[in-house]
């Protein structure tokens, strides 16, 4: 109704009079774009007072212009559409009135989802109706009644309008012609369709938006015929079909580039234009698809006034925008607290103008999007250096905001849909059930103190005197939260006093090179490839671990390095000594589980800043975790408790003399314990060795054999056991003389 009557000249469907002409198309350009207010407000704001003072016929068609942005889509409510056309037509100085046939359009559930590209482009989308206004008035009548009977012919019209903007074209479209032009208004979104079914008409025809066009609504016609009625592209199982075949292609990549460069901000500019750019005041004319060493060439001739280290850093960005980045790609950057997002569509090419500089074509498909609600995997990297940075590893959440962005919101007033939050990382983690904790005789609760010690701090120390089952606990532990379906998500290593940042994270190893050579490479290090695995595309959301045994053996300071940043900061990123033209950060799923001997080294001696970012737990015989736990182990085996009677025996022993020194139950735990004659060999090969140890420069051998050797404990035991006897006894004395009493 609004198109064919702007079309013909007719009346406004609104007003008695006729809209759609040259002259009230050319005011509405000079009030809204001539005259742009880049000040505060929204858009009707700012749109009242560029009209205030305009006759009544360029009121009237800006308000046919809101109802033609606004009547197909969904996500707007009718109400909110009849509210933002009435307030329009309140500013006219004459009678006005919205028809019955429009408002039930209005009411109607619309024909698509607009997302943020459409939504944050109402002012957009204004300029290019009204330029659309004014290609149509300076058609001849005949060109103008082929668009009214043709569909290619209106989209030849369409095509003549000279703005890169194309979502209200796609929509005009869709309104004029539903039978052939799709309802799908992302650029994008028509590129991934095609590439998913174009085989189905013998392949593409053209790459304009023509023939784009023409093939999408081939292609709907072979659907519609297969299902014997008009499919949706957004309903399954097409929507999971075409974004499953071509969301994330082979090769993509994604990238950070930062709108502030120097003293410009060239957000804006880049949105007009469709593009993205950096930079390239002295750099010269250069081809895309330079090597890194021509670029560097060229950096070293135009940029010899600024520092080498600049001049380093300037080479990597440049290649990265002409060489590394390509069609397909995803590009996003920031501008205060919002987000933008778009496609690259076309390789880098060289502009000379004031400034020189690189762009290269994008479809910025999602605007204004909060950037407290993206993903924290997008937001990490805004913590790395530098103008054009690779953010690959964050492309698949990208890709879902492109996808996905408002699908099935209905907001009040073209409001942005949040993006989801990623996986909280308590989720990560399974609570601790009975069946594993009876299968290591640890009480439940206690195990679950340690679970949730993770959560927070996922980094915690097990620490304790020798056989108290440090590692062994760890390494359960570890695989029990991992699943036993990804238990080689659990990594062990051990420090030592020769152990170093090098062996740890990365260093520079020797490697055989051309020509059969030796040279060195740098290789990656236990953490740095566990690291990586924990943030590989489908792993995020699983835990990993990483044991790391005999923690205070090695230098923790030297291991560690800068790393200690890291393991306090873990959303933010930091430059790694041996790769400083990158940066590092440890992912959230990523846990450590460190365990440390108290016999070996005080862990009162540890450095200060590993103390402060583990969770320190005690694994002692006689408190905590482990307190009991081969009485438990022997009852729930059938075994006697002679072997918990002699370990309490030789720790009391000990007890007066040292608590760290005391010894724990695993020595007692295996089979070859059960025997008169096992206790024996573990007594002189294991225990008495170690007492030895301990006590050199306070006792000598003999008095430590005479003290804590089999026979001596034995006897403790036996005094031990008598007096618990004879304690227990007292206890159920008392108790029954306590009931003659009440009786």
């Amino acid at each position: 109704m609004i198109l064919e009557r702007g079309l013909r000249g007719d009346p406004s469907p609104f007003w008695d009079q006729p809209t759609w002409t040259e002259h009230n198309a050319t005011e509405l350009l000079r009030r809204t774009f001539v005259n742009y207010d880049g000040g505060t407000g929204n858009f009707l704001f700012k749109l009242q007072g560029q009209l205030e003072g305009a006759e009544t016929a360029v009121i009237v068609l800006a308000a046919e212009l809101m109802a033609l942005t606004q009547l197909p889509l969904v996500n707007v409510r009718s109400d909110t559409k009849r509210d933002h056309v009435e307030l329009i037509l309140s500013w006219a100085h004459a009678e006005t009135k919205i028809p019955d046939e429009v408002l039930r359009g209005m009411d109607s559930s619309g024909a698509f989802n607009g997302g943020q590209g459409y939504n944050s482009r109402k002012w957009h989308h204004f300029v290019w109706l009204a330029r659309f206004v004014q290609k149509v008035r300076s058609q001849p009548q005949n060109a103008v009644e082929d668009a009214l009977n043709d569909p290619e012919a209106f989209g030849a019209l369409t095509d003549a309008v000279d703005d890169q903007i194309q979502g209200v074209r796609f929509a005009i479209e869709y309104m004029m012609w539903p039978n052939f032009f799709e309802p799908v208004v992302s650029q994008n979104h028509r590129k991934l369709l095609l590439e998913a079914y174009a085989w189905e008409i013998g392949g593409r025809s053209g790459t304009d938006q023509r023939a784009i066009a023409k093939d999408l609504a081939a292609i709907h016609r072979i659907h519609n015929s297969k299902a014997g009625h008009r499919v949706d592209w957004y309903e399954e199982p097409f929507i999971h079909d075409w974004l499953s075949k071509t969301s994330t292609k082979a090769g993509q990549r994604a990238w950070l580039v930062r709108q502030q460069q120097g003293s410009h901000q060239l957000l804006d500019d880049w949105l007009d234009r469709g593009e993205v750019s950096l930079n390239a005041t002295h750099l010269g004319e250069i081809e895309a698809g330079s090597t890194l060493p021509q670029i560097q060439s060229a950096v070293e001739l135009g940029y010899d006034h600024v520092d080498y280290a600049e001049r380093k850093q300037s080479a990597h960005a440049f290649h990265r925008f002409l060489t590394l980045m390509g069609e397909g790609d995803v590009v996003f950057t920031r501008r205060s607290d919002e987000l933008f997002v778009g496609v690259v569509e076309s390789g880098a090419r060289f502009v000379s103008g004031e400034p020189d500089h690189l762009a290269c074509a994008v479809d910025w498909q999602l605007l204004d999007l909060p950037v407290g609600d993206v993903d924290e995997l997008i937001l990490g990297t805004f913590d790395e250096r530098g103008i054009i940075v690779d953010a690959t590893a964050a492309l698949s959440a990208l890709t879902a905001l492109l996808t996905g962005a408002g699908a099935g919101e209905d907001t009040a007033d073209l409001e942005t849909p949040k993006a989801q939050k990623s996986t909280a990382q308590p989720g990560l983690l399974p609570d601790i059930d009975e069946t594993f904790a009876a299968s290591i005789h640890i009480e439940r609760e206690q195990l679950q103190e340690v679970v949730e010690m993770l959560r927070t701090r996922r980094q915690i120390v097990f620490y304790g005197p020798p056989g108290t089952g440090k590692t062994y606990l760890a390494g359960k532990l570890a695989r029990y939260l991992a699943t036993a379906e990804h238990v080689d998500h659990v990594q062990v290593v051990q420090f030592h006093p020769s152990y170093a940042y090098e062996d740890f994270f990365e260093g520079f190893r020797p490697a055989a090179i051309d020509n059969g050579q030796m040279g060195f490479s740098l290789e990656p290090g236990p953490l740095r490839r566990i690291a990586a695995e924990a943030a590989a595309e489908g792993n995020r959301d699983k835990p990993f671990f990483l044991i790391i045994d005999e923690m205070n053996r090695g230098n923790l300071a030297k291991i560690f390095g800068e790393l200690y940043f890291l393991l306090e900061y873990r959303d933010q990123s930091i430059n790694l000594q041996y790769s400083p033209g990158s940066t590092f950060k440890l992912p959230p799923n990523l846990f450590f589980i460190g365990t440390m001997n108290t016999a070996d080294r005080s862990v009162a001696m540890i450095d200060a800043a590993i103390r402060r970012r583990f969770a320190f737990i005690e694994l002692h015989p006689q408190e905590g975790l482990i307190e009991g736990l081969l009485d438990r182990f022997l009852r729930a085996t059938g075994q006697p408790s002679l072997r918990a009677d002699l370990l309490r025996a030789l720790n009391l022993e000990i007890e007066g003399t040292d608590r760290d020194l005391m010894i724990g139950p695993s020595y007692f735990m295996g089979k070859h314990a059960e025997s008169d004659i096992g206790l024996e060999r573990i007594w002189r090969y294991e225990l008495l060795p170690l007492l030895e140890e301990h006590y050199f420069g306070r006792f000598g051998r003999d008095e430590v054999r005479h003290r804590f050797g089999l026979s001596s404990i034995r006897r403790k035991a036996g005094r031990l056991a008598s007096n618990n006897d004879v304690r227990e006894a007292a206890v159920v004395e008392s108790e029954l003389a306590t009931e003659d009493d009440l009786s």
